[in-house]
């Protein structure tokens, strides 16, 4: 079986176990749930909410949904040494998208129906993300030669799937609040695509393509991650929670 063949078999069946889990909770264990908001991926434009499920005494699962939502302007200075000629390029970007994260988890133990303490989990990862690029140019003499002679305005699409293990801690307070820590491997999958406002010949696409890295994603702060490749990667993260 495929690594993406798994990972979906993986997604359906915490899903499955997440439809059933109220029958499957033990008798000496009052079901609990939590209300989770992840601060650690704010920096990343990511605003998530968490969903956590308790199944019996050691075990829970757990469904994320973030939303995707930044705007970002940054310029550079261009010189082209063949013409002699500079140039400064704005660039406007606005991100929208979103993200859904399964996981099941494993605790050392559950404390009064509530998940705390150390734990183990895998979970699952699908998100689609888009990016619209506005490029502003004041004097196209300064654009380098073999790079695209206009300006880069259209929607970059990344879409990944990918899944991995997690091992974290989770603390409980006696007054519903939750605070949690956790890191661990993953990998991730992408898919990418560009689509330019205008109509391009065949050239122009490819020059588009050698233009992307160096005009557009160098000056945003999402830079490592729009120039990803598929493979293995970390994961951390910060949350804090609310009993229910």
């Amino acid at each position: 079986m495929s690594m993406k063949g798994i990972l979906i078999a993986v997604i359906l069946g915490i899903a499955g176990s997440f439809a059933g889990a109220q029958a499957q909770v033990d008798g000496d264990i009052d079901a609990r749930s939590l209300l989770k908001l992840n601060l650690s991926d704010w920096y990343f434009a990511r605003y998530e909410l968490c969903y956590e499920h308790v199944i019996n005494a050691s075990t829970s699962v757990q469904l994320a949904v973030a939303g995707i939502g930044e705007s970002e302007d940054f310029g550079t200075y261009r010189y082209n040494n063949l013409t002699m000629m500079d140039s400064w390029t704005d660039v406007s970007v606005n991100h929208s998208g979103w993200r859904v994260t399964p996981e099941l988890r494993r605790y050392a133990w559950v404390y009064g129906g509530m998940p705390e303490g150390v734990f183990v989990s895998i979970m699952g990862r699908i998100e689609n993300w888009m990016l619209e690029f506005d490029e502003d140019i004041d004097d196209f003499g300064g654009i380098a030669e073999g790079q695209f002679e206009g300006e880069l305005d259209g929607t970059w699409r990344q879409f990944h799937w990918g899944g991995g293990v997690l091992v974290g801690y989770q603390w409980y307070s006696d007054n519903g609040i939750s605070l949690e820590v956790y890191t661990g491997p993953m990998f991730r999958s992408y898919s990418r695509s560009w689509s330019h406002d205008g109509t391009l010949n065949e050239e122009e696409k490819e020059w588009v393509e050698d233009s992307l890295e160096d005009r557009l994603f160098s000056g945003s702060r999402s830079a490592t991650y729009l120039n990803s490749n598929s493979g293995p990667g970390w994961r951390f993260g910060l949350t804090v929670g609310l009993g229910l």
